[in-house]
């Protein structure tokens, strides 16, 4: 080694970095890949969206069915159902005093500050306060229904014991 030459220098943290090369050269296979996802997608979106629409239908047929099952049980008593308020949903519930069920499908809210709202659950939008206290109706159904049937089983008994009587008396009158 001649004294002129400087000493050899180790590279510095910049210049140890590899250089950075830009590959502008698009990727055939990632174009194709992406459209195909995209059409995937599409394909599973279209087939979510038919079933909904399937599903929508059933459900509206569904409400149409127990409203009027409901109004074709409910009309011999000539009854309107009450509903709890905590079986509301909570946007209703905390600030409900009283709701009333009607055998039309509407559930009339009665506010604490006295004002009345009505709610149609046969429309979509409230199909979720049905769903909410469809459990309260079937146990009132169940006393209402039980009630009648004790009623009607006290009248039957009565007029069972009444009738036999009766006709023995009827007997005796009949052989003269």
């Amino acid at each position: 080694m001649t004294e002129n030459q400087p000493p050899p220098q180790t590279p510095t943290a910049q210049e140890a970095k590899p250089p950075i090369i830009i590959d502008a050269a698009p990727d055939k296979g990632k174009p194709k890949a992406s459209e195909d996802k995209a059409m995937e997608c599409m394909n599973e979106l279209l087939e979510n969206v038919g079933q909904i629409s399937e599903l929508t239908a059933e459900e509206e047929n569904l409400v149409a069915r127990f409203f009027d099952s409901l109004f074709r049980i409910m009309k011999p008593f000539g009854k309107t159902l009450e509903i709890s308020a905590s079986t509301l949903p909570e946007n209703y519930a905390g600030k409900t005093n009283k709701a009333y069920l009607y055998l039309t499908g509407e559930l009339v809210l009665v506010y604490a500050s006295g004002e009345v709202e009505v709610l149609n659950l046969s429309e979509q939008e409230n199909h979720d306060v049905l769903v909410r206290i469809t459990g309260e109706i079937m146990t009132k159904l169940k006393v209402i229904i039980n009630s009648f049937k004790s009623k009607t089983e006290s009248r039957v008994k009565f007029l069972m014991a009444i009738t036999k009587e009766l006709q023995k008396v009827a007997e005796v009158f009949s052989k003269k």
